[in-house]
């Protein structure tokens, strides 16, 4: 799903209301040597995860 497809249809209201789906509801976790996770939140286990996150710029 683009980004732009969500941002466009939230403008106009609810963007199910124009079959785009929802956004899914995540938990983030960081962990204590600084390691990221993203997890669904009716999930336990993180479906991304990153060792040593980085900053970038676009």
């Amino acid at each position: 799903m683009r980004a732009r497809e969500w941002t466009v249809a939230a403008i106009y209201g609810d963007p199910t209301d124009y079959d785009v789906p929802a956004l899914p509801a995540w938990r983030v976790e960081r962990g204590e040597s600084g390691d990221l996770a993203f997890a669904a939140a009716d999930r336990d286990e993180p479906f991304i995860a990153a060792e040593r996150p980085v900053r970038v710029r676009r």
